[in-house]
């Protein structure tokens, strides 16, 4: 009796491990996560979870220039990219991503590919003061496992239920039934537009007015601190570890109702004063092209635009492209003080509540 329950025992113990074995297999061979290596020619990928494709993208595709930055990024193209370019780009955008998990991440995709020629990033207005070290909206859920050196924590991967069952299993039935090879284009990847609703009634919601502040808050020295270590760690290192490269920076171009929003609490001068900061450290990175488009109001008056008081649809994407490759709006040493006196005047006289006539 004791010898037949202990064989059972073995048997089904070895079924379990041929099991979780093949599973494990599984997702290692065709690795949807690119873990391990690039798509398989006769699979088709489908793009669609930003932090856990995005370091395989990095480390396993080929390309020579960089899309990347928050949601604010996520609308564009890399086909005008590399039409406008003559680049073959990728897109790894990550919502709600800190400066710093930014930087972490161009510093990566330099490190392991030196094919790079170009970086294309914006720089969220909203997240200048924040701490060097700011996780963003990701914190707690970060799949660092993909992340790290550590081969044995891959088990997290290799032997997960969802990978291998909910999309592994679905693109061999795929391959199986004929489906065509091939990925997710970057153009399509995370990009959000077919859900957006854009204009006044979406932007302004249930705002009604816009009030005056009653108080100016101060650019007080803490935030200064703050703003110079985000820019230096965050923004500039990796910029002055690849001279080589061409980083082109943007501050991102939000609605007039974000800025009446910020007018509203008393942050508006503060907000300019740190722009004030963070520029004047990039400009002293020759192979950093800075550029602000905050001053085109057309563009930032118009609700139309927008889908709430910060996203832009993907037309506004594809005019900042051709901006940049034209240099309308650089920052140089010779104009970013004019640049700014107008923005501060225009923001701080703007009719805010015109916006609900």
């Amino acid at each position: 009796m004791y010898k037949s329950s202990k064989k059972w025992w073995l048997i089904s113990l070895a079924i379990a491990l041929i099991i979780c074995l093949g599973i494990g297999t599984m997702v290692a061979v065709i690795d949807p996560y690119f873990h391990y290596h690039k798509p398989l020619e006769n699979m088709y990928y489908k793009l669609d979870n930003e932090r856990s494709q995005n370091d395989g993208i990095i480390k396993n595709f080929d390309y020579d220039a960089i899309v990347t930055g928050t949601s604010m990024a996520q609308n564009f193209k890399t086909s005008q990219v590399d039409e406008i370019f003559d680049s073959k780009s990728i897109k790894v955008t990550f919502a709600g991503a800190s400066y710093s998990e930014i930087g972490d991440n161009i510093a990566k995709a330099l490190k392991v590919n030196p094919k790079v020629k170009f970086v294309i990033r914006p720089l969220d207005y909203a997240y200048l003061m924040d701490d060097v070290a700011e996780t963003g909206d990701a914190a707690g859920t970060y799949p660092t496992y993909l992340y790290d050196r550590n081969p044995f924590n891959d088990v997290n991967y290799l032997f997960n239920k969802e990978i291998a069952f909910e999309i592994c299993l679905p693109m061999i039935r795929d391959m199986i039934n004929g489906k065509k090879a091939g990925i997710t284009s970057f153009d399509d990847y995370s990009n959000w537009m077919s859900d957006a609703q854009f204009g006044p009634d979406a932007v302004l919601a249930d705002r009604t007015e816009f009030a005056a502040p009653s108080i100016n808050q101060p650019y007080v020295k803490e935030l200064q601190d703050s703003t110079k270590r985000n820019v230096r760690d965050n923004v500039i290192a990796v910029a002055k570890a690849n001279p080589d490269v061409d980083f082109y920076y943007y501050f991102t171009p939000y609605s007039i109702a974000w800025w009446g929003h910020v007018y509203e609490d008393g942050t508006l001068n503060r907000r300019i004063d740190a722009e004030k900061d963070a520029i004047e450290m990039m400009l002293e990175c020759d192979n950093i092209h800075l550029f602000s488009f905050n001053t085109e109001y057309d563009l930032i008056t118009d609700l139309d635009n927008y889908k709430d008081e910060c996203h832009h649809g993907d037309w506004v994407n594809t005019d900042i492209l051709g901006m940049i490759y034209s240099g309308t709006n650089q920052l140089t040493q010779e104009n970013y003080k004019d640049y700014l006196n107008q923005e501060r005047d225009f923001y701080n006289s703007y009719d805010y509540n015109s916006l609900f006539e």
